[in-house]
């Protein structure tokens, strides 16, 4: 047998090879490397786990599938980690062609069943980077660009520190006006970048961790200029803005100029975007607007991010602002 006949179904022999190569190529494309990956992992994790108890992996029985995420929870893994297993059990069923059993009923009330458990326990709550918040930002703003003294004792020039500190102005207000995750940061190109009339900027996102349609971000005046700081004279438009390869460093970096600063632990990557949405939500901007303006899918992430702002403008707040 040839091996496309191995690798496609019988009803796709007639088709045309350039025609099947195509859309395998499109298939496999349909999710961010991340996410390939993130399923790789979650998949290899699932098929040992059935090969030690003796069941099939592929197709699975949604008993089997019930079973995992039960074992899984047992092992103290979070809900979004629950989730990733049956989205990835799910994704390499459809591509092989089989029913997805992590979307039966069965399997859909064992997840609702593990959630309201987590729930109770105290386990379902998503962990909150501290958020960056525009007075965060002022004292990094303060400190950014003095010498600091690395772990091997040795303190930096005032001429390095000022360059290492302009970049940390530049990337924290970029990351906070645009509310760009720290992978969108990371990929952020001088292409992507425009400077407008008004003194402003806009950053075009190419593709985001949720969507792989491009979206241009407004970037405040304070935000353009710590931009302008940083660009060279004649910036490669394929050169990183910031420099910097990978989401995990942009955290690292983070985390260094908050401490840096003051501002103690909790600081990650994340930090920034959620900084804007409860500064947002303390300017009185709706869920809906903070939503669309972070690219957020559904208002549960920025609703969960700003409860400490809204509650301080909910209805008891401004009942006894009354009388105040």
């Amino acid at each position: 047998m040839k091996q496309r006949d191995r690798d496609v179904p019988a009803e796709a022999a007639r088709i045309a090879d350039h025609y099947v190569e195509a859309i395998l190529a499109a298939v496999e494309g349909s999710r961010r490397p991340a996410t390939r990956r993130a399923y790789a992992s979650a998949w290899r994790k699932f098929r040992k786990w059935t090969r030690s108890e003796g069941l099939g992996s592929l197709p699975a029985d949604p008993m089997t599938v019930a079973a995992y995420l039960v074992y899984r929870m047992k092992q103290g893994l979070s809900m979004s980690s629950l989730e990733m297993d049956r989205k990835a059990i799910g994704y390499y069923h459809r591509t092989a062609g089989r029913l997805n059993p992590a979307s039966s009923e069965g399997v859909r009330n064992t997840m609702a069943g593990l959630r309201n458990q987590a729930t109770e326990k105290g386990r379902n709550n998503p962990r909150q980077a501290r958020g960056l918040t525009a007075r965060l930002l002022m004292r990094i703003e303060d400190t950014a660009c003095l010498p600091r003294t690395g772990p091997s004792g040795r303190t930096e020039s005032a001429g390095f520190a000022r360059r290492r500190g302009n970049l940390d102005i530049a990337l924290v207000s970029v990351m906070r006006d645009g509310l760009l995750r720290r992978g969108e940061a990371a990929e952020l190109r001088w292409r992507d970048v425009r400077f407008v009339h008004d003194g402003s900027a806009r950053v075009t996102i190419r593709r985001s961790k949720t969507s792989s349609v491009s979206a241009v971000q407004f970037i405040g005046l304070k935000a353009a200029i710590a931009l302008r700081h940083i660009r060279p004279a004649n910036p490669d438009p394929d050169a990183r803005v910031f420099g910097i390869a990978t989401g995990r460093t942009i955290s690292n970096r983070i985390a260094a100029m908050t401490r840096a600063a003051g501002l103690g632990e909790g600081f990650t990557g994340h930090s920034p975007r959620v900084g804007m949405a409860q500064d947002l939500t303390a300017k009185g901007m709706g869920l809906t607007a903070i939503m669309v303006a972070g690219r957020w899918k559904s208002e549960r992430m920025p609703a969960y991010y700003s409860r400490g702002e809204a509650a301080g403008r909910g209805a008891v707040a401004r009942y006894y602002g009354d009388f105040e």
